[in-house]
Formats: structure tokens, C-alpha cells, sequence
């Protein structure tokens, strides 16, 4: 495990009470280790038995910090919702983290796939995480919380079934951002990667066919993308450790090891390089954008409310994090340009 490689704090989220969706297989269950291993009581809420049974008795032989429990659910069935929310607060009192990592993934033109599996696709794919951000955001005002999406990429051909509504998840994290902020809530969306589950495999299978490519080539187009599901998993339960940094950002799973320098990203090579840096040009050009920045700054404070209030939501969708806080960042960097601490800016 990467985690235990790299010697990460079994600690890190004792006795923390995690539902994860879909946690009977694939990214499901590496995240359902990981988060075992860092101390957490684990909730796997999978519809199919066996895999959640076999999930939960592999997790818990392994002696982990955490442990793991199984819930078997339709989360596409509120009632069924109904009594797992009643489940963990009566076993549990509480609930800290929520994971929407179940998924279905219909493929093919829009006109082939049946309305029935476009139903289910919305059932799954973003009814059933609001209906659960619904059901445990009430609680979490009370205790705190982080609830966290899925989502994929922009809707591609063939995929559209799929990825459009996974890709609202990213849109409604935005709008509870903004109207949980203050509440001691935390929410953000984490995309996985492309990982080679057997769902997978068979998607790709149908929308290579549909493209007229090869699967060869149709992964090929992915490579940036491809990556396991110990690290995608891992990645998720990673993030809820560094959950007040990427409250309201979409990140990933790689993203979020490289930072915690779990896995390498190759920025050993820049302190090779700033010999060979500008540096009064590069002071330049970044005076220059800080700027702009700050006029547009000064602009959006002038705006009546909505058009303010539109205009820092869209960059806090765009840029990762709000206004003000970018704003603090780059006059902290103006100071250290200032005073020549090049090896802090590029660290």
C-alpha cells in the first residue's frame, strides 16, 4: 500500500466515521483501505452483497487502525437512504465524511442508449448525491463535516449518458460551497483518473467501436489521464486529510499524492533550472499580471451585489480558491519577489 510505504500516520483520521458509495470494488475499495488504514470507521454503502460482504471481511483481516462496516443499499430508492442515514446515526451518532463514489457508466450515441439507462444514470450518478448531501447536511451543520463529489470529465461522444451527469456534480459542489461557507462544512470534487476497472474496460470497448478507432488508440488518447485504482482510492482518502486546502476546488487523486509527496511529479528538476531564469523579466511579467489582477479586483468590489456575487463565484470555480484569497497569495508573492526569495516561490 503507498500509504504504508511512505510510513503515512495511521492516525491521521481516527475514529472518523466515512461513507463511501460504491465501496465494494475497483477505487471503492483502495479508498475503503486507505481511509481503514488511517483510523476511520468505514461505511461501505454498496448495492451488490457479495461485494460488499468480500470487501468488508478483506479490509478488517488485514489489522488495520480503522475499521470497516457494510450497508447494503439502492441508493437510487430514498427510502432505503432514509434508513441508512438512520442506521449510522443510531450506530454512530454521526457522520464526517461523505463519499459519492458509486457510479454507472452507460455508453454509446445518444440515440442508442435506451431512456431507461439515461434514468438510471441520473438516479445514480447525481440524484443519489444530493439526495445524500440532502439527508446528512442538516446533521453536519451541527458537528462539521466534508462531503465530497465525483465527478468525470466534460462530456465526450459516446459518453454522454455518463459524463453529463457526473459533470453536474462539479456544478452543484459549487453552488452548496456557497451556501454552506461559514458553517464549518467542507465540500470538493475529486476526479479519480482513468482507471481500468472491468466497467471500464467494457466502456471503452463500446466507444472506441463507435469512433471507428482501435481500444489501442482510444487509450492512448487517455495515457495523461490512466492510473490505478490504489492511487486513485488513496487519492480520495488523502484529500479528506487535506480537506480545508481544497475546500471548493475540483482536484485529482494524482494531484493530491504528488502534493503530499506520496508519489513523484518530477519537480526535482527546478532547482537545476533557476540559473537559468530571468529573474527581472520574470519580476516584470508577474508585476504585470498582479496588476491587472488588482484593477479587476477594485472593478468587481464596484458591482452591484449579483453581478458581484456571480463574478467571485465564477472565479472561485475557474481559479480553485476565492478572490480574497488569491489576492493574499499574490501580494505574499510580491513580497517575496521583492526581497529576492526566488527559492520559496518555486519550492
Amino acid at each position: 500500500m503507498i500509504l504504508e510505504k511512505n510510513n503515512y500516520d495511521k492516525s491521521a483520521l481516527q475514529n472518523q466515521i466515512v461513507l463511501i458509495t460504491g465501496g465494494g470494488g475497483g477505487i471503492g475499495i483502495e479508498a475503503s483501505r486507505a481511509f481503514a488504514y488511517m483510523g476511520a470507521h468505514v461505511i461501505i454503502a454498496e448495492i451488490d452483497a457479495d461485494k460488499g460482504m468480500q470487501a468488508q471481511k478483506l479490509i478488517n483481516e488485514e489489522n488495520l487502525t480503522g475499521i470497516v462496516d457494510f450497508f447494503q443499499i439502492d441508493i437510487t430508492d430514498e427510502k432505503q437512504i432514509d434508513k441508512l442515514y438512520e442506521y449510522i446515526m443510531d450506530k454512530y451518532t454521526r457522520l464526517d465524511v461523505l463519499i459519492n463514489n458509486a457510479a454507472i457508466v452507460p455508453m454509446g450515441a445518444i440515440d442508442t442508449v435506451s431512456i431507461s439507462e439515461w434514468d438510471l444514470s441520473y438516479a445514480v450518478n447525481l440524484r443519489a448525491p444530493v439526495l445524500l448531501t440532502k439527508k446528512f447536511i442538516s446533521s453536519m451543520r451541527d458537528t462539521g463535516g466534508i462531503i465530497v463529489f465525483v465527478p468525470s470529465a466534460a462530456p465526450t461522444p459516446y459518453m454522454s449518458a455518463y459524463e453529463i451527469f457526473k459533470t453536474a456534480q462539479v456544478e452543484f459542489c459549487n453552488t452548496l460551497c456557497e451556501e454552506i461557507d461559514g458553517t464549518g462544512i467542507i465540500a470538493y470534487s475529486i476526479a479519480p483518473g482513468f482507471v481500468k476497472t472491468d466497467t471500464a474496460v467494457k466502456a471503452v470497448e463500446i466507444v472506441a467501436t463507435s469512433l471507428g478507432i482501435t481500444t489501442e488508440d482510444f487509450y492512448k488518447s487517455l495515457e495523461e489521464l490512466i492510473t490505478d485504482a490504489e492511487i486513485a482510492g488513496v487519492g480520495y482518502a488523502v484529500s479528506v486529510v487535506k480537506a480545508k486546502q481544497y475546500n471548493g476546488k475540483e482536484i485529482m487523486s494524482y494531484q493530491v499524492l504528488m502534493e503530499s509527496g506520496l508519489i513523484s511529479g518530477g519537480k526535482e528538476k527546478l532547482n537545476s533550472t533557476h540559473t537559468q531564469v530571468d529573474f527581472d523579466n520574470l519580476s516584470f511579467l508577474f508585476q504585470s499580471i498582479a496588476d491587472v489582477f488588482f484593477d479587476q479586483y477594485q472593478n468587481w468590489q464596484k458591482k452591484k451585489l449579483f453581478q458581484k456575487q456571480f463574478i467571485l463565484s465564477d472565479f472561485k470555480k475557474q481559479m480553485g480558491l476565492p478572490a480574497e484569497s488569491f489576492k493574499i497569495q499574490i501580494e505574499a508573492m510580491q513580497g517575496q519577489i521583492h526581497n529576492n526569495e526566488w527559492g520559496q516561490l518555486f519550492g
